[in-house]
């Protein structure tokens, strides 16, 4: 079935060729490496066919099997090995999510977290066909962000109602953890400041101890690494064709369309406009299949 009034959605200021939170389907081949975007972002794996073995800078070795699902924190970084063929669904969120409206994370801290830090649980038939609907959206190439959001809530809902409090405990216990090492905590908390000096203060060390650490911890200094993330973001509502320029300048502090076209040439290569037609242009190649 082919998606109706193409033009529509595509013009859709909730179409974007680029977004990070959501859902990506994949399937890959046996000796493949598994590659997980980034580590900004926490991850629960639905392993539909085939077994992986996915080991992460905390936790040991294990492999995992169809029928599974598997959550890898924030900032894991992750290594996976594919033993067999496989199918998967990747969901993933940032720190800004709930349960269920009656069911949050704090109140989870009160059930034991487990011995294995490293849980799977199986993928119940409700969670499956959540999954499956996600597939075929993905399938038609439906990339609404509504869309999406709605589905990660479905998938937490599914976990509230056919999940126990104690699964749900230790499958989330790496981020039910109070004590968040100092790069989680930048990760969570860089975009509620606009300076370095501000993060640093938030962390409640010197400057100097800040820089150190940050650098220990990212192999970059933190400025460097605020702006290259601050150009994540701009390329993100450049690729929506719906948000005006000034806003955008507005939104990241620019002082002017010419410090923000002088930005843009020094990270991307070329001016706004010509990248919001290159994001879109791809975006409508990867949809449709043809180049415009």
């Amino acid at each position: 079935m082919d998606i109706l009034y193409v033009k529509e959605h595509l013009n859709c200021k909730n179409y974007v060729s680029d977004f990070h939170i959501g859902f990506s389907y994949e399937e890959k081949k046996a000796q493949e490496e598994l590659y997980l975007k980034d580590d900004y972002f926490h991850y629960i794996v639905f392993l539909l066919e085939g077994e992986i073995e996915i080991s992460t800078k905390d936790y040991a070795r294990k492999t995992f099997r169809k029928g599974e699902m598997i959550f890898i924190p924030q900032n894991a970084r992750p290594v996976g090995q594919i033993l067999t063929d496989v199918k998967f669904l990747v969901l993933s969120f940032d720190n800004q999510f709930s349960l269920c409206d009656q069911l949050t994370l704090d109140s989870l801290r009160v059930y034991p977290e487990g011995e294995d830090p490293f849980v799977k649980l199986p993928i119940r038939s409700p969670m499956q066909m959540v999954v499956d609907s996600i597939i075929f959206y993905n399938d038609h190439k439906i990339r609404c962000k509504n869309l999406h959001a709605i589905k990660q809530k479905e998938v937490f809902l599914v976990f509230r109602t056919f999940y126990t409090k104690e699964e749900m405990a230790s499958f989330l216990s790496p981020i039910l953890n109070r004590h968040l090492d100092f790069k989680s905590f930048i990760l969570r908390h860089y975009q509620e400041v606009k300076t370095v000096d501000e993060l640093a203060e938030m962390c409640h060390i010197s400057i100097r101890s800040f820089n150190r650490k940050f650098n220990e911890s990212f192999g970059d200094s933190p400025y460097s690494w605020m702006l290259k993330q601050k150009s994540r973001y701009v390329r993100n509502r450049l690729a929506d064709g719906k948000i005006p320029f000034a806003d955008i300048i507005k939104e990241f502090g620019f002082s002017s369309p010419a410090h923000f076209t002088t930005y843009c040439k020094k990270y991307f290569g070329c001016s706004p406009t010509q990248l919001r037609r290159k994001l879109v242009a791809e975006y409508i190649e990867e949809t449709l299949g043809k180049k415009i």
